[in-house]
């Protein structure tokens, strides 16, 4: 009776073992029917406008492309990463024209809360369950941030997305050997200038034949992105009212560079001594438009 107790039980362990290693090999077989890479990585190119007050952002599109053998059902977790670019200062991501810097950040969502970086946490993460190859489509979310004095140009940067994959999440997290795919990043800076501050009315007072000039001005300001050269001129530096002469000038002359922050100038103007006028009243007044414009 001893004996025969002894017997069996080595043969229901080696059951149980055998079941056991059944069991692991299926498992294996069905969580490597699938192999995903990106297929494709739609780049950024956004124009952005420094004297906005609001921030530019845009919308890119990641494919990665499931391959799947077999027609049995299969799941296959990822996660995708963002290296921060070529041109990072700290976490912070920049594209560069020349030495000049644009700041711009990377998002998980349109809202612009999920901060996007290679960091597990951070990553954009899914999964799919298919009995067939697939495609899946990944938006990710560029902004730039307002206010940021950039001169006229475009800015240019790289990214580097990396796909880690597994067959359970905790095993994509862990994926020690991602794939990876890169995508451009063009900002792009229009030259722009804005009349900030509009100029008002030259506005003279003048007697008949008095003995000086009679002198008046105006300011305005104008702002021109950082580096942008631009220029001033008058429709016309001169006129009549009233039977009076007139001259006027600009404050700055020539090729002017803005530098992002509003710049000051003023229209002066003047009506020689002497002059008789033509008023026949105890006072007169007349008007006439004139144009400054802002070539840049």
């Amino acid at each position: 009776m001893i004996d025969h107790f002894l017997f069996a039980w080595p043969a229901r362990s080696l059951l149980r073992l055998l079941f056991l290693g059944l069991w692991v090999m299926s498992s294996s077989v069905y969580a490597g029917s699938f192999s995903c890479a990106i297929a494709s990585a739609s780049g950024i190119s956004l124009t952005y406008d420094p004297i906005s007050p609001t921030q530019t952002s845009g919308t890119g599109t990641l494919a990665i492309n499931c391959t799947k053998s077999g027609s049995n059902l299969a799941v296959i977790f990822y996660e995708l990463g963002i290296n921060g670019g070529v041109n990072l200062s700290g976490v912070q991501s920049r594209a560069l024209n020349g030495t000049a810097a644009m700041n711009y950040n990377t998002w998980r969502d349109n809202g612009n809360s999920q901060v996007w970086n290679d960091i597990s946490s951070n990553r954009i993460k899914g999964s799919l369950s298919s009995t067939s190859s697939q495609t899946i489509y990944v938006n990710y979310y560029v902004s730039i941030p307002a206010a940021q004095i950039a001169g006229a140009g475009t800015y240019l940067d790289t990214q580097t997305v990396k796909l880690y994959q597994g067959i359970s999440a905790s095993a994509a997290t862990t994926d020690i050997s991602p794939t990876i795919q890169t995508f451009g990043v063009s900002l792009t800076v229009a030259a722009k200038c804005t009349l900030s501050s509009p100029p008002g009315n030259v506005h003279f007072n003048y007697t008949s034949f008095q003995t000086t000039a009679s002198l008046a001005s105006t300011s305005f300001a104008v702002t021109c992105m950082n580096n942008t050269t631009y220029s001033m001129t008058l429709d016309s530096a001169s006129g009549t009212l009233l039977g009076l002469s007139y001259s006027l000038s600009l404050s700055q002359s020539g090729t002017q560079t803005g530098n992002g922050f509003a710049q000051g100038a003023t229209i002066n103007g003047s009506v020689a001594s002497g002059q008789s006028g033509s008023c026949n009243g105890a006072s007169c007044t007349a008007s006439e438009p004139r144009t400054l414009t802002i070539s840049y």
